[in-house]
C-alpha cells in the first residue's frame, strides 16, 4: 500500500467505529438508518469524484465516505443526521459545493469568515442549511486542522473534527431526551456541545 492508502486506513480505524457508533444509536432510538445507507466508495473513486474541485481531501473526510456514501434516499425519514443536517452522498456534495460558491464565494474571504469556503467540501444538508469541512485555509485555530463548519445564516465553526462531530452527535441521540420527532432540549444539547467543545458559541 502507499503511504496515503496507509494513512487513510489509520484513520479509518478511529473513523469507522464513530459512524458505526452513530448509525447504532438512531438504530436503539428506532431510526432504521443503516437499510437507508449507500455502501462506501473506494479511495480512488472518492479522489476521482472531487477532482473536477480542485480541492486536497482530508483523511478524514475520505473514511467518512469509504464507510458509507451518504444515503439511498436523502429526503427520508431514517436518515443519518449532523445535528440537523442530513449525511449526503459525495456526488451530491459536488452538486452542493457548486451552490455554495455561487451563493458565498463571490463575496466570502478568510479574514471575513474565517475559513476558505472554495476549499471547504460539504458533508451534510438540509434546507439550505450545509455542514463543509474546512479542506484549506481556516483561522479556527482553537479547532483541529479541518474543522467542520455551518454554512447558514452565517459561517460558524460548529465541531473541531469529524472525529469530535461523530462524537457529540453520537452522545445527543444517545441521550433519554433525544427524540427524532420532536428534537432535544436546548440546554441538554447545549451541555454535550460544551463539554466536546469548551466556549462553542462564547459559551
Amino acid at each position: 500500500p502507499t503511504r496515503s492508502q496507509r494513512m487513510t486506513a489509520q484513520t479509518a480505524t478511529t473513523i469507522h467505529p464513530l459512524c458505526d457508533a452513530l448509525a447504532d444509536a438512531f438504530e436503539r432510538k428506532g431510526v432504521a438508518v443503516r437499510a437507508n445507507l449507500s455502501p462506501g466508495l473506494a479511495r480512488e473513486e472518492i479522489l476521482r469524484i472531487v477532482e473536477p474541485l480542485g480541492i486536497a481531501l482530508p483523511e478524514d473526510v475520505i473514511a467518512l465516505y469509504e464507510w458509507r456514501n451518504g444515503h439511498l434516499d436523502e429526503f427520508a425519514e431514517d436518515v443519518i443526521r449532523f445535528r440537523d443536517n442530513t449525511f449526503i452522498s459525495l456526488e451530491r456534495a459536488v452538486e452542493e459545493h457548486a451552490q455554495l460558491m455561487s451563493i458565498y464565494a463571490v463575496d466570502s474571504t478568510l479574514e471575513d469568515d474565517r475559513v476558505d469556503l472554495q476549499a471547504a467540501l460539504p458533508i451534510s444538508f438540509f434546507e439550505g442549511s450545509c455542514d463543509v469541512v474546512a479542506c484549506g485555509a481556516h483561522l479556527h485555530h482553537d479547532a483541529g486542522d479541518h474543522p467542520v463548519i455551518r454554512v447558514f445564516e452565517g459561517i460558524d465553526m460548529y465541531y473541531p473534527s469529524i472525529e469530535s462531530m461523530l462524537r457529540i452527535c453520537t452522545e445527543w441521540v444517545s441521550h433519554p431526551d433525544w427524540d427524532a420527532a420532536d428534537g432535544f432540549p436546548g440546554d441538554a444539547e447545549m451541555e454535550i456541545w460544551q463539554k466536546h467543545v469548551p466556549g462553542i458559541f462564547g459559551g
